[in-house]
């Protein structure tokens, strides 16, 4: 298994590979660890929503903390739905949009997508690109 601070995959090949599972645009994708929350994708759209630079930062950084926390606290995210063995995964909304968390072997992932968007094959995605 892969320590949680393990270089996350590449950055081109998670956007191309999620662009493929959705049916909607993305609009925030970053992937975690224990120490890190690495941002890989915030859409126009999603900027614009938030009319300014400091409220998408403060935004960001909130989740990036919550998401630290929680890894933290529960590790492997004991209680959530499993879809496999080693993987767990929670949704939710924020701010109108679905908010996807996908735990795999040490590493997390956090989408932020379209309200009706399947979860299913951006879970499966997200399980390939963290290495299970």
């Amino acid at each position: 298994m892969k320590s949680a601070n393990w270089p996350g995959p590449n950055r081109d090949v998670t956007m191309r590979t999620l662009r493929r599972a959705a049916d909607e645009p993305l609009d925030l994708v970053a992937v975690y660890g224990a120490t890190s929350f690495d941002l890989f994708h915030v859409s126009d759209a999603l900027s614009a929503s938030y009319g300014d630079r400091p409220s998408l930062t403060a935004t960001i950084s909130k989740l990036a903390e919550e998401m630290r926390e929680e890894f933290v606290r529960y590790g492997l995210f004991a209680g959530l739905r499993p879809t496999q063995k080693r993987v767990e995964y929670k949704s939710g909304m924020l701010d109108g949009r679905k908010l996807l968390q996908v735990y795999c072997g040490g590493r997390g992932m956090v989408l932020l997508v379209h309200p009706g968007e399947r979860e299913e094959p951006l879970v499966r995605a997200a399980m390939e690109l963290l290495g299970i």
